[in-house]
């Protein structure tokens, strides 16, 4: 790109989309200002995966999740591994099947940085609250540009990554940006997003990755296929009944509310299963007009002495929240929130569009509806008209139980939060 055409770009952020989001306070629109002018002032140094990072910043200013940019086809490709945060620290769960040995490993420094200090330094390019770049980071900290431009690496041609390994060893292990990449890595195609590498890709998948729980064959119902929806009772007497929603989204040609009508006439209402557990890990959002009906009406047909158990996790956001909300909403003295906090806030900013920028086609997506699931929405005026017609008012979203996964549980295939959801209903 010339930087005639950086600054083309930036003067049409801060003219034309910019007016468009509201979710920046005054004074964020105030550093969004400087840096996007600070920015105009060094184009003519700025290589164009430099500018696309500083779009990506100044999107982030917001702190809002759905205000960002999609920079990714200015990264290039990325390592050869991909990781994930589990509560004790950075572990490799899926690799290419050139450095298979390295599953399991923990990833103790990426160049000159500790991962903890990595992730800081990624904070101010990614969009939302620290629990949704704890969602997003790991799938930024396998590309050498964005490990430059923190200053992880000087160089991008290799990456040094110092391991504990699962025999316990130390090691360094210097990596290269890989062109073959990952058939089954769904972070740039919408469902699931960075939460797909938890779960292993299909055996058939032409040129697959490794993945460290190819060997474990008694897995929670969480690391299956993923679909948009799916449900199996957990027990003989059809008792309790698990429910995976992972977008809300149809992935094929049936509308999605016929498939959660199917569940109701097929399980819910012919066996009326005492406990229900719904999870919403995987669910990175959608339309929440698809779950209204399904979360309204839920908690009001399980039988008196029912309970429902939703639980959610940092990838739980957009649509997903808004699913958990309802259904906090609908049955508040039926239904328990467990797992780690979701990946918004109960207030945020969203429904807008993405916005291309004129040369680099950067998309940016403003935000410029409010929902609020905390005190709730009670004004057009004021809020997105869907929270004032359906939204809850006066609840709380965060877990009433807290869980955060450990690596030795999940290298198990184990599953503590669904463990948790079993254990209340024993003592019930």
């Amino acid at each position: 790109m010339a930087s005639a055409q950086m600054r083309e770009d930036l003067v049409f952020l801060k003219e034309e989309w910019a007016p468009l989001d509201k979710s920046f306070s005054d004074e964020q629109r105030l550093e969004f200002d400087r840096l996007v002018d600070e920015t105009m002032a060094a184009t003519d140094q700025l290589a164009p995966q430099e500018f696309a990072l500083a779009i990506m910043r100044a999107a982030a200013i917001a702190r809002n999740g759905h205000t960002s940019a999609n920079i990714d086809r200015f990264l290039g490709d990325d390592l050869p591994v991909r990781a994930w945060w589990f509560s004790d620290g950075l572990h490799i769960v899926k690799t290419h099947p050139e450095f298979a040995r390295l599953l399991g490993a923990r990833i103790d420094r990426i160049g000159s940085l500790t991962t903890a200090d990595a992730q800081e330094r990624i904070k101010p390019y990614l969009s939302g609250t620290d629990q949704r770049i704890r969602f997003l980071s790991p799938g930024y900290l396998v590309s050498p540009v964005v490990l430059k431009q923190i200053g992880a690496i000087d160089d991008t041609a290799r990456v040094p990554l110092t391991l504990r390994l699962a025999d316990g060893k130390t090691e360094t292990v210097e990596l290269q940006a890989s062109g073959e990449g990952d058939p089954g890595d769904e972070r740039k195609a919408g469902l699931n997003r960075g939460y797909s590498v938890l779960i292993p890709d299909d055996a058939e998948m032409p040129g697959r990755w490794p993945h460290l729980l190819d060997g474990v064959g008694d897995r929670s119902p969480l690391y299956s296929k993923r679909s948009d929806l799916q449900s199996r009772f957990l027990d003989g007497e059809k008792k309790v009944l698990y429910i995976r929603n992972d977008t809300v989204r149809s992935i094929d040609e049936t509308p999605l509310v016929d498939k959660f009508a199917g569940l109701f006439h097929e399980k819910i209402l012919p066996t009326q299963p005492r406990y229900i557990v719904v999870d919403l890990r995987l669910n990175n959002g959608g339309d929440f007009f698809n779950t209204i009906l399904f979360s309204q009406a839920l908690p009001r047909l399980v039988p008196g002495n029912g309970r429902v158990f939703v639980l959610m996790g940092r990838a739980t956001f957009s649509a997903g929240l808004s699913t958990a909300a309802m259904l906090e909403g609908a049955g508040p003295d039926k239904v328990s929130l467990i797992g780690e906090t979701m990946g918004d806030n109960a207030r945020f900013w969203s429904e807008g569009e993405r916005v291309p920028l004129p040369n680099s086609k950067i998309a940016v997506r403003y935000s410029p509806q409010f929902h609020d699931y905390e005190t709730g929405c009670t004004e057009l005026s004021s809020c997105y008209w869907a929270t004032v017609a359906f939204g809850p008012r006066g609840i709380s979203i965060a877990p009433e139980t807290t869980i955060d996964v450990n690596f030795a549980d999940y290298a198990a295939g184990r599953d503590p939060v669904l463990e948790a959801a079993v254990e209340q209903m024993k003592k019930d």
